[in-house]
């Protein structure tokens, strides 16, 4: 992962147009190959049902993760594949839906929630609302775990042991203590708060035999016999390198000999650099190190710029799992790692965000729950005729609902007899499956094709069997005679 937060939300401007497609379909590779009309339901390479192993079923439904029994002899056949052979569809499972195991937890007293990000899911309602395809929630779900950008980390408080947490508003990351903030802060935005001057001092004076130098940056670091080493060192290492364990980052340190580089170290020390802060007035004593800029900064910034976190706090995806303390990355990437095995939750959130905004949830195949711009609705052609066009369509798909959606658009244009332009019958079509698809009596599964509704079955209802018990036979008592 890169240390940097990207300053504009990627999730906006997603294309679900191209995000399902594999890599041999990419736009680059389609280029000027269809028309606009036909790149909307025509050959479309996100029908998936060609392009491998276990493509049609994709990853989109909660069917793909009910647990399945194994056979008999399902051991032995795993063990016959051996090393060089692989099982495309099992193989496309691991990878896409088992990444590792979280770790544990390393936050006591907190939880972590995942939601997508509200500019986001604007986004996708117009698209979906224009372009008419149906998804499925959980292809929505790992779309938006896709990237840190499309979602925030919500923290919320559930002991009141829990681990103090402190937010720093300046770019609304997250740290264990206040020192630590303190520290992210003066080695990000220090010229924010403080302007650097360089004073020039006197060279160092003696012989040294060896020059540190960062194995990671070329940062040439001094001697290490030098009473500065350890400091450089170590401020080094908390600049540049937070995300690095120290004792890893010292194990890169190596030793030269070459005299260029201790000429290079000499010329660094000839000059000392001090700080004054950028509001200060003239005159203002200068601050001689980091130490002091930072009980400088603590007393004067620390209390408006960092607030400890009272019950909740909303932090944008990079910066939780990038830019904040290292137990709150973990924490909160341990949370994406769960929804990237089971994104059960995320999509439970995604659903109701966009049925708010005017979009339908059904279900289909196999109970994979869907959204799309209407509910599927049959159409009765006996009791609501359509025109010829229309009908034509309607009677091509029920008979054509496994047909990869190129060929389904083909055969549609195909069908049309006017007007004599192809242009203009594929415009007549695309309006005409616009149509169908709005009022829901035709579906455009992202990952499957076009399919046209079907009556729905009729439920045969048991005849009914009376509960009653039957009645008791009645006792006829004889005449009481007198003895």
């Amino acid at each position: 992962m890169s240390d940097e937060a990207p300053s504009e939300p990627a999730f906006s401007g997603i294309d679900l147009a191209t995000s399902f497609l594999p890599s041999w379909a990419k736009p680059d590779a389609q280029a000027n190959r269809h028309s606009p009309l036909v790149e909307r339901y025509g050959d479309r390479a996100d029908d998936t049902r060609d392009s491998g192993p276990g493509a049609r079923r994709g990853r989109g439904g909660n069917s793909d993760f009910k647990g399945r029994k194994p056979g008999k002899g399902a051991g032995r056949r795993d063990d016959r594949r051996g090393p060089g052979r692989q099982d495309g569809r099992r193989d496309q499972r691991h990878d896409d839906r088992r990444p590792a195991a979280p770790v544990a937890p390393v936050l006591n007293g907190w939880s972590a929630a995942v939601i997508p990000d509200p500019r986001g899911i604007e986004g996708l309602a117009k698209q979906l609302k224009s372009g008419g395809k149906a998804y499925a929630l959980f292809d929505l779900a790992f779309l938006i775990l896709e990237k840190s950008e499309r979602y925030s980390v919500q923290f919320r408080k559930t002991s009141a042991e829990a681990t103090p947490l402190f937010q720093l508003s300046e770019d609304q990351s997250v740290w264990s203590s206040e020192a630590e903030a303190i520290r992210h802060v003066l080695s990000r935005h220090l010229e924010k708060f403080y302007r650097r001057e360089l004073t020039q001092v006197e060279p160092p004076k003696g012989s040294y035999s060896f020059i540190a130098v960062c194995g990671m940056s070329d940062t040439v670091l001094g001697p290490p016999n030098y009473h500065n080493y350890q400091t450089r060192l170590r401020r080094l290492h908390s600049e540049r390198f937070p995300n690095v364990p120290f004792e890893a980052f010292k194990s890169r340190v190596r030793m030269v000999k070459e005299p260029e580089f201790l000429e290079k170290w000499k010329a660094e020390q000839s000059s000392r650099e001090e700080f004054i802060p950028v509001d200060a007035p003239e005159g203002t004593e200068k601050l001689p190190d980091l130490k002091a800029v930072a009980s400088h900064f603590r007393a004067n910034h620390a209390p408006t710029l960092i607030a400890p976190v009272a019950d909740q706090t909303t932090v944008p995806g990079p910066v939780a799992v990038q830019l904040s303390d290292t137990g709150v990355r973990q924490f909160a990437q341990n949370a994406v790692l769960d929804l990237r095995r089971f994104p059960l939750p995320l999509a439970h959130i995604v659903g109701q965000e966009l049925s708010a905004k005017g979009l339908q949830i059904f279900k289909a195949h196999e109970n994979i729950t869907y959204i799309s711009v209407a509910r599927p609705r049959h159409l009765d052609r006996q009791a609501a005729p359509v025109a010829e066009g229309l009908g034509a369509i309607l009677d091509y798909l029920e008979s054509h609902h496994s047909t990869p959606r190129a060929e389904q658009w083909k055969a549609l244009v195909a069908l049309r007899t006017s007007p004599a332009d192809e242009k203009a019958r594929e415009a007549s079509l695309a309006g005409d499956l616009s149509w169908l698809i709005h009022q829901g009596h035709v579906v455009d599964y992202a990952r499957r094709g076009l399919e046209a509704v079907r009556k729905p079955k009729q439920r045969e209802v048991p005849a009914k069997t009376s509960s009653k018990k039957p009645p008791k036979p009645e006792v006829t008592e004889g005449p009481v005679t007198e003895s």
